[in-house]
């Protein structure tokens, strides 16, 4: 072997049980250029025996996404995997999600992996997504060589609710000084895909208006 590349050192590790320790080091870091299968052979008066491993570039995650979600709306999270120093994908390698909700259980995901080039991805799809998908989604990948893991933190838009106001007693009643009003502002919020509590602020109206502040559930 090249000795400028390659250092091979044998220790004794137990003399009496004739226990060795070889190492192998490689001093460059490892690139397309270096990635092979290296053999370990121990021969003896008994016969041979020999360990065959792979030598990695340490994969690289990154994590896109197709913008800024509102509830309702289409999106994916894609894990793409690189190697460092051009190396090549290998057989080993797997992608791995954490998610806050059950991906294999919610009907409104899909996780699709795509092997079949270089680029190896591994896309959550949302359809639609709801408010409830918020927080981190991290992606590991793993190979021979180690792991890389990336975090993407998925913050979902609540779209407008509709809002309607009604009074009682109704607009053809008169009122006069003194009478009783009760005025209702009634929010709606889509179940489908806003299924979880909601903070809505507003003001209300007239002299000596104050804002007010209350808690939305979907429906």
């Amino acid at each position: 072997y090249d000795g400028s590349l390659y250092q091979l050192a044998q220790t004794v590790t137990n003399r009496r049980l004739s226990t060795y320790e070889n190492v192998l080091t490689i001093n460059a870091a490892v690139s397309n250029i270096y990635r092979h299968t290296y053999t370990c052979t121990v021969i003896n008066v008994l016969g041979r025996n020999s360990k065959t491993v792979l030598a990695s570039p340490l994969p690289g995650v990154t994590i896109s996404s197709t913008g800024a979600p509102t509830a309702g709306e289409s999106f994916s999270l894609t894990c793409s995997v690189t190697l460092e120093d051009g190396g090549l994908l290998t057989e080993d390698l797997t992608l791995q999600w954490k998610a806050p909700v059950d991906t294999s259980m919610d009907r409104n995901i899909t996780v699709v992996n795509d092997t079949s080039t270089e680029t190896r991805t591994s896309t959550i799809h949302f359809t639609p997504v709801r408010t409830s998908h918020g927080g981190p989604y991290t992606c590991r990948a793993t190979t021979t060589a180690g792991m890389d893991v990336s975090t993407e933190t998925l913050t979902v838009k609540i779209p407008p609710p509709t809002l309607d106001m009604s009074r009682d007693p109704d607009a053809s009643m008169t009122l006069h000084n003194g009478d009783r009003l009760t005025l209702t502002c009634t929010i709606t919020l889509d179940p489908a895909v806003v299924d979880s509590d909601v903070v809505v602020t507003g003001n209300l109206g007239g002299p000596g208006g104050r804002s007010t502040t209350m808690i939305a559930s979907a429906g």
